[in-house]
């Protein structure tokens, strides 16, 4: 199914795949006792207002206990402290890991490799489903010397009365 021209982005990707689902088309990575489930476009956010100039933090994503969660890009905005200045060079290392300590590198790697722009999103190879009542784990280490404020998304779907995981 083609897309109208103006619409792109993960929304536009996430509706794509929602009408596929919904029509009964589901992409390999979709578990077979999901299918046919209630699904509905989300994003869960996370902030480090500021992230400390030269530290590391972690910030906890909740998912909802009323369905599992499907990544399938991720987003970060990053800019000055007084919220003036986009910057489009994430100076980041990032590791990313569930409430189980799974973590999803092997080290901390260049947020780069994680999340692309609110223009270009970082569509993941492989979508990630959560289960319900997990956290997902975002670590943050600034290389700069200079705090930076950082807002970032995960765009995908739920997936409502997900029976378990595989």
């Amino acid at each position: 199914m083609a897309l109208p021209p103006q619409a792109n982005g993960p929304a536009a990707a996430v509706g794509a795949i929602m009408q596929s689902i919904d029509a009964g088309r589901f992409p390999w990575w979709y578990p077979t006792n999901a299918r046919g489930l209630q699904i509905d476009y989300a994003v869960l956010g996370f902030e480090f207002i500021p992230l400390a100039a030269s530290t590391t933090d972690i910030r906890v994503i909740n998912v909802p206990g009323d369905s599992a969660f499907c990544v399938l890009s991720a987003v970060l905005v990053e800019t000055d402290t007084a919220n003036t200045t986009f910057l489009d060079q994430f100076p980041l290392l990032t590791a990313v890991f569930d409430s189980g300590q799974r973590q999803l590198s092997n080290i901390a790697i260049h947020a780069s490799n994680w999340f692309g722009t609110a223009q270009l999103p970082k569509y993941w190879d492989v979508p990630k489903i959560y289960a319900p009542n997990v956290t997902i784990n975002v670590q943050m280490q600034n290389l700069e010397a200079v705090a930076r404020n950082l807002r970032g998304a995960l765009h995908g779907f739920k997936i409502f009365t997900y029976p378990a995981v595989r």
